[in-house]
Order: structure tokens, then C-alpha cells, then sequence
């Protein structure tokens, strides 16, 4: 590919298929491929439109097309080999005392055969070197082989410590539905959601699907569904929050019936009409963010949505309050993880469709106070990675295509690969909301800026410390203070425990105290409640 694949793959594609493609899908096909453009474009002959437009997942291995193989080669060495190859090829983690315990007598393959070069063996962790080994060596195996590399997967797993990944594989050896593994394969998929891999936690939750019935399956419908619908994939949302919603067990009933609505307002772009018709477009646009607030899994999700609402709300009203909340909110920000990849152990990580719409409030901010590279360095960077089109309406495709006019020379495959993707019309609202500030930028903006150009993973020393109002001193006691103003500059409660010397528990008995106090109910309301100026 030439010098922006990413870019150059939304071209190709859209040619080949006269397809809607999504730049974070081309993006993943470039690294599931090497770049091949051929490979490329037979993969786009073969996947659904919905999987190229982002809304479905995709396979995962990527069918293994002709030119795949063809760049690929047959498979190099014995029996021993493939077989080594094949457990590295489907397992859901990257240690490789699991992988060593798994092939058995195998294992000299991994340090003198020809798996040398496709397994990559460092500081305990092993790396498939070449993603299109794992698409050739999974299409080449029978049902039979796989079977049996999940079976040495789970019981590895299982001796090294990982009742988690031993159940997945165990569940994936299992040619029929096991009534047991249902209830496990919902909480690991609950935990995997709760660790910000929404996209493993769907897969886990289909399969838990596949195996339960009753109250268990319907429970494993509705984390599919709210799984999906956090990684972007709102047609496969919508296909299992309507199994959930028919479910006939009414506390899944009720919460799949707040996720389908979310998921119909990201993909239609509009959202339900008040009577305040005089609303800012700032607050008609925080009105298609703020559906997602109350089906956030987790409660970074949840802060991070909220936070986007508020700021998109104070807009026109605010501007500095707004900038102010959304440098917090994009400071304390950890990454949503690349898919595929292992499996993670540590929470944290934002889901997908929770940092996308930080992301488009981002470049949507930095766009109105004038700074267009600052703007683009975050969409670009965002778009490759982030089910942006739908967020806010169709804001990323609505601030993409004002950046091509103030960026000449910026290819605008990404804005009509936005565009097309997204919702069908971009709402007033969001046009509106893109327009610029007649003010030129100011302190606020240079830090969101800064922010984002250090990946947003999080605060940094010349951060601002953020005085919290005189009037809380009042009302809070002084380690009550110090916990609150730790966490409206972002901090977790285990930093802020670190911080102050205490246990995690100690941070939230306090951090109680003080919403009870100041009557408010979640982290990003402290946050707006911090930063209102005193009347």
C-alpha cells in the first residue's frame, strides 16, 4: 500500500465493493493483511456490507482468501508444527507457559522448527509474527483439529491459573450445548466488558448463548446486545436486543428495551423531541449522547458519556466550563483496546463507542477555537482505531468534512467513508454545533490540545490542579476535600488511594460521604459541580 494505507485501503475498497466502509474497518483489514492490496480486495467481495461498514464484527480469524494463501505459502513442517501453530492461532491469550503446556511434545517446534519464524517467543509472552498465518492455519484445520487445540488450551489454562480462558476454551471444545457452561460464559463475558473488551465480551456472550437456555439465555442475549452496542456494532446490537427484548423475563426485557433505543438513535441520528424547541444546537446535540449515559456497563463508560453530554450541552452557553470538563475527561481517558488481542486482566480501558464519542467532542472543540491541526491530528488518529460515524449524529463525519475546507491537501476519502457509514442525514443540530467561535483560542483549548497529543492515556505534571469551590469546605471535612479534588482532576479511587496513603475502601466510603453531601450521584457530576462558577 502507499503512504496512508488506512486511506488508501478506504479507496480501494470503496471502488471494489461501491460499499459503505468504515476507516477503523479498512484500518484492521490493512494490519489482518500486511497491506495486500489484493487480499484487500478479495476480503471486501466476501464480507458482509455490515461488516465493512463497522456495524457487524468480523470474522475473526479473516477468511483466508487467495491471496492470502498465496502471500502465505503452504504451511512449513510436520504434524507437530501446524499443531503448535494452530493452539497460537486460536488462543485468547499471549503467554506462553500456556502455549508450552498446550503442545506437549511439541514445544521443540516453537525454538528449532520452522514455527520459529511465525511464533515469536519474548518475556514470557509469544506474538504470531504475521496475522495471515492465523487466517491460513485456522482455515486449513477440520473441526476435529480445532477441537482438540482447544481442549490442550483449556486444560493448560486451567494448570496455569486461568479459569477464565479455560472455560471459553473448554466451551469451544464442546461440539454440544452445555447447559453448565452457560452461566460461566455470561459472567466471564460481564468481567471481559467490565475490563473494556466489549468485543471479546460479545463473542464470550454469544457463545454462552449457543449453550444456555431460559433465564440464563436471555441474560447471555442482552450482554451480547449492550456488548455490541459499546463496540459499534449496532446491527449485531439490534439483532440481539431483540432476542432479549422477547426473552419473557422482564428485568432483561426492560434493559434491553433501553439499549435498542440507544442503538436506534445512533444509527437514525435523531433523538426524541422536547418541548424546548429554543434549545442551543450545543444541547440538541448532547441530546444523541446522553441515550448511552444509562446503558453504560461500566461506570468509566458511563463518566466518559456523561461528561461528553455536559460538555456538548454548555457549548454555546459556556464554552470555558466546557473545555474545562472535557480536558478532565480526556486526561483521565485510557485507550480503548485493539482488537484482536489477548484477552485483558486489568479494567480501565474505555469501550470503543465511549472513547469515539470523547474523541469527536474533542476535535468538534478544538475545531471551534480555530485549532484545525490539533482538530485533525485527533479525528485522524481516532478514526483509525473508533466507530466514530455514529456517535453524536454524525458529528465526526460533520467536523471531518469542515477540516477538509481549513486543511487543503487532506485526503477526504475519510469524511465521505464518514458520511456514508453514518447516520443518514446529519442532523441541523450537529452542523450547527461544528460551526467556529469568533473568539480565538485560549488556554483551554492549548491544553486540550496537549492532551491530545500525549494519546489522552492520562494526566501529566503541568496539568492544572483545579481548586475546588470555597463553599465545599463547609460542608466537607478535609479529607473529604482532598478526596473530591482528586477525583474531579481525574483520578481514579486507586490512584487516589495511592495518593493519600489509604486503602481503596477508604477512598470510597469518603468519596460516598461527599456525594451524599453535595447530593449528586456520579463521578462526572461532581466534576460539572466543581467547575460551576459561584452566583
Amino acid at each position: 500500500m502507499a503512504s496512508n494505507p488506512p486511506v488508501d485501503a478506504l479507496a480501494l475498497l470503496g471502488h471494489e465493493t461501491r460499499r459503505a466502509v468504515a476507516p477503523h474497518v479498512a484500518a484492521r483489514l490493512v494490519r489482518g493483511t500486511a497491506g495486500d492490496a489484493a487480499a484487500l480486495a478479495q476480503l471486501a467481495a466476501v464480507l458482509r456490507p455490515e461488516h465493512l461498514a463497522g456495524t457487524a464484527l468480523l470474522p475473526d480469524p479473516l477468511p483466508a482468501v487467495p491471496a492470502v494463501r498465496a502471500s502465505r505459502g503452504p504451511t512449513q513442517g510436520g504434524a507437530a508444527d501446524r499443531r503448535v501453530l494452530l493452539c497460537a492461532a486460536v488462543a485468547v491469550t499471549d503467554r506462553a507457559d500456556i502455549l508450552l503446556r498446550a503442545t506437549g511434545d511439541a514445544t521443540e517446534a516453537l525454538v528449532a522448527g520452522p514455527v520459529v519464524e511465525d511464533v515469536e517467543l519474548t518475556d514470557g509472552r509469544f506474538r504470531i509474527t504475521d496475522p495471515r498465518m492465523r487466517c491460513v492455519v485456522h482455515d486449513d484445520a477440520d473441526l476435529a483439529q480445532r477441537t482438540a487445540a482447544h481442549t490442550a488450551l483449556a486444560r493448560a489454562a486451567r494448570d496455569c491459573g486461568e479459569p477464565g480462558i479455560a472455560l471459553w476454551h473448554t466451551a469451544l471444545s464442546t461440539l454440544a450445548g452445555d447447559e453448565l457452561l452457560a452461566d460461566g460464559l455470561v459472567e466471564l463475558a460481564e468481567l471481559l466488558a467490565s475490563h473494556g473488551d466489549t468485543e471479546a465480551a460479545h463473542e464470550v456472550a454469544r457463545e454462552a448463548a449457543s449453550h444456555g437456555t431460559g433465564d440464563r439465555r436471555a441474560r447471555a442475549f442482552l450482554v451480547a446486545g449492550r456488548s455490541a452496542l459499546w463496540s459499534g456494532h449496532l446491527v449485531d446490537a439490534q439483532d440481539w436486543l431483540r432476542r432479549a427484548d422477547s426473552s419473557g423475563v422482564p428485568t432483561v426485557e426492560r434493559d434491553a428495551a433501553r439499549c435498542a433505543a440507544a442503538v436506534r438513535a445512533l444509527l437514525t441520528g435523531e433523538t426524541a423531541e422536547r418541548s424546548d424547541a429554543d434549545a442551543t444546537p450545543g444541547a440538541r446535540l448532547a441530546r444523541t449522547v446522553e441515550p448511552l449515559v444509562g446503558t453504560a456497563g461500566t461506570r468509566a463508560d458511563r463518566a466518559a458519556v456523561a461528561a461528553v453530554a455536559a460538555c456538548l450541552g454548555m457549548l454555546e452557553n459556556d464554552p470555558a466550563q466546557a473545555e474545562a470538563l472535557l480536558v478532565r475527561t480526556v486526561a483521565g481517558v485510557v485507550p480503548a483496546r485493539r482488537r484482536p488481542g489477548p484477552w485483558p486482566s486489568a479494567s480501565g480501558a474505555l469501550a470503543p463507542l465511549a472513547e469515539a464519542a470523547v474523541r469527536a467532542a474533542q476535535a468538534l472543540l478544538l475545531l471551534r477555537a480555530g485549532q484545525t491541526g490539533a482538530a485533525a491530528t485527533v479525528l485522524d488518529e481516532a478514526v483509525d482505531r473508533l466507530p466514530m460515524a455514529h456517535v453524536g449524529g454524525g458529528l465526526a463525519g460533520e467536523v471531518s468534512r469542515r477540516l477538509d475546507a481549513a486543511c487543503p491537501g487532506r485526503p477526504t476519502a475519510v469524511t465521505v467513508a464518514l458520511e456514508r457509514v453514518g447516520p443518514p442525514r446529519t442532523a441541523p443540530a450537529v452542523a450547527a454545533a461544528a460551526g467556529r467561535w469568533t473568539r480565538p483560542a485560549d488556554r483551554g483549548c492549548s491544553l486540550l490540545a496537549a492532551v491530545g497529543s500525549r494519546g489522552c492515556a492520562g494526566g501529566s505534571d503541568d496539568e492544572p490542579d483545579g481548586a475546588l469551590p470555597l463553599a465545599w469546605s463547609v460542608v466537607l471535612t478535609a479529607r473529604e476535600t482532598e478526596v473530591a479534588r482528586l477525583v474531579t482532576a481525574g483520578m481514579t479511587n486507586r490512584e487516589v488511594a495511592n495518593a493519600l496513603c489509604v486503602s481503596v475502601r477508604t477512598v470510597e466510603v469518603h468519596l460516598g460521604r461527599v456525594f451524599r453531601k453535595l447530593d449528586v450521584r456520579s463521578r462526572s457530576e461532581l466534576v460539572v459541580l466543581a467547575l460551576r462558577p459561584v452566583r
